[in-house]
């Protein structure tokens, strides 16, 4: 038997990209060890992941990643190191001179980095040398807001300039959106430009076309394109897609900003292309390894195993071909995508959607052997057997769970006698322990406007004998309310511009003599994550008043201001009710 000479770690969790990079360099004969940074990632299941290590969370703890990272690579010597995602890349390119000189890292330059991570700086290049770009403009503030609206059509894209923005040490994922009319952009840019500039783009039919690159100093080594077939409608990547012949003119135009950078190493240049009228327009280049990665490998083109080769070992191919009509689905977002395209209106012109007789036609696929699945491969069965399995439990748990979620709205909503019942156990929760957290998913709108206003009701000169304090569950803390929030308060006295997000622990939660949640999803998760305290867990909305009012308080994160005021106003009858509870 061969002695394996070589090593890569890669830093990935996902079952796509991170998981098809083992697989396709433990087919290599490259010993592959994982670095994640959540308790459990798929692609550690993979009989090619030889050995897992555990990093500090890279979202909330970048420094100590890096350190951890550092640590793992003085160790143990590695040709290569391979981020397969932005939350691994951009801490390790913003560290490229101290790991560097530890191992080959597989990511781009620095300028590299500049003009394919930043939209704006990614147009700029587009425009330099003619590439088809959609009409493009940066907003920084509101004060645009009219004149945009004039004059864009609708609807349009709404882009974040980066993907990843991070204030002060915590991370905030962003995606692009879609603004149906100017009350919808308005409402997306005042939460967004909180973050970082926004670009408005033109909307442009068709579907999504990705070509995929090995380059070295900007010289094709290998080229690959696919189509999608099923795209989200509210935005995101493909289901299911297929591969397809390079289109002359994108493949020209991608060359052309690929050479311009000189990039080395793995690119993605993506479109919006309408077959019907051969146009199209550049959407973005991502510079590492994509979620589509499993088609091209089972279509004939192993990205990561060339990679390798080509940065480790200088080797190149004399020429890459693939094979035309490969289609690759993920089974879990595909099954969620038939249900939401089923459930779709085939009429808005916006949505992507299929007939169902043409989604049904697609079995011909899997019939004449042309269809490959993203997580389930023959030589590898574990990680694809345990992301159906769970997503089909999963399925079923929720399920159960409507159903008991109709069974307690019933309940409350039309049994007095329970509503008392609970009544009668917050008392008597707080004359025990007079401590009150109120919970939403943030903590940036209702959770902390409750806290807030039970506060304001309690001022009488005298410190209240309730101690009140709000949390979220979401990890990113310190993150203040949104303008429209903050807004909606202030018609009911409530200035909250000062406050910020604050997360749920396990000891916060156990020291409270009562916890306050607001919606079901929330009911389910706070129990999931802490069930010694479920004995005082509550819906807030149980004490709005009248039987026959629903027990849930909505989200109205990313709505209008009418949303924030309704939510703002049960909440505000529950807290009443509550202040006088807490008195007897």
């Amino acid at each position: 038997m061969t002695a394996i000479k070589h090593k890569a770690l890669v830093l990935g969790v996902d079952e796509r990209s991170a998981l098809t990079v083992v697989r396709s360099l433990g087919r290599h004969g490259v010993e592959v060890h994982l670095g994640k940074d959540i308790p459990f990632a798929v692609p550690e299941l993979s009989r090619y992941t030889r050995q897992v290590f555990q990093f500090p969370n890279a979202g909330r703890e970048p420094e100590a990643w890096v350190a951890a990272l550092k640590a793992r690579l003085e160790a143990e010597p590695y040709d290569l190191v391979i981020p397969t995602v932005d939350k691994y890349l951009v801490p390790v390119i913003r560290h490229r001179r101290e790991l560097e000189p530890l191992a080959r890292l597989a990511i781009p330059d620095d300028r590299g980095f500049e003009y394919t991570y930043e939209k704006s700086k990614t147009l700029e290049l587009a425009r330099a040398v003619g590439a088809p770009c959609p009409r493009t403009e940066q907003v920084d503030s509101l004060d645009d807001l009219e004149r945009i609206a004039r004059e864009f059509k609708f609807p349009l894209i709404v882009k974040p300039v980066s993907s990843k923005v991070w204030i002060g040490k915590v991370r905030h994922d962003l995606h692009v959106e879609l603004a149906k009319d100017r009350d919808d952009l308005e409402q997306r840019l005042r939460r967004l430009l909180t973050l970082c500039p926004v670009l408005i783009q033109s909307f442009h039919r068709g579907i999504g076309v990705g070509q995929e690159f090995l380059t070295r100093n900007g010289e094709v080594i290998a080229a690959f394109q696919h189509d999608r077939v099923h795209e989200p409608l509210g935005g995101g990547g493909s289901s299911y897609r297929k591969s397809a012949p390079l289109i002359p003119e994108l493949y020209e135009a991608s060359v052309r900003m690929l050479n311009e950078l000189k990039w080395t190493g793995v690119a993605m240049v993506e479109y919006k292309y309408d077959y019907a009228t051969r146009e199209g327009v550049l959407i973005e280049i991502n510079g590492r390894f994509w979620g589509s990665l499993p088609l091209p490998v089972a279509a004939g083109v192993d990205f990561p195993a060339l990679l390798f080769d080509m940065l480790v070992l200088n080797k190149v191919p004399e020429k890459v071909t693939y094979r035309n009509n490969i289609y690759c689905r993920n089974l879990v977002n595909d099954f969620n995508w038939f249900k939401e395209n089923l459930r779709a209106d085939k009429k808005n012109p916006f949505l992507m959607t299929l007939p169902l007789p043409r989604v049904l036609g697609e079995v011909k696929h899997l019939l004449l052997l042309r269809e490959r699945y993203d997580t389930l491969v023959w030589d590898d069965l574990r990680p694809g057997r345990h992301v159906v399995g769970k997503y089909i439990g999963e399925q079923f748990r929720g399920a159960w769970d409507k159903l008991y979620h109709a069974g307690i709205k019933l309940n409350y909503r039309y049994n007095a006698l329970s509503r008392r019942r609970q009544a009668r156990r917050i008392r008597r929760l707080l004359q025990q322990n007079p401590s009150i957290a109120f919970v939403c998913k943030g903590n940036i709108c209702r959770s902390p406007f409750a806290g807030y206003y039970f506060r304001q009701l309690n001022q009488n000169g005298k410190p209240s004998p309730v101690q009140v304090e709000s949390y979220g569950l979401i990890e990113r803390i310190n993150r203040p309310s949104p303008e429209l929030a903050v807004e909606a308060a202030r018609q009911f006295e409530v200035d909250m511009s000062a406050h910020r997000s604050r997360l749920l622990t396990a000891e916060i939660a156990e020291q409270a003599g009562v916890l306050f949640i607001m919606d079901f999803e929330l009911y389910q998760r706070v129990k999931a994550l802490f069930p010694r305290i479920r004995h005082k867990l509550f819906f807030l909305g149980v004490l709005q008043g009248n039987p026959g009012r629903p027990i849930e308080i909505s989200d109205p994160y990313g709505k209008g201001i009418e949303q924030f005021q309704t939510v703002f106003k049960q909440i505000v009858q529950s807290v009443e009710n509550l202040s006088r509870l807490a008195k007897r």
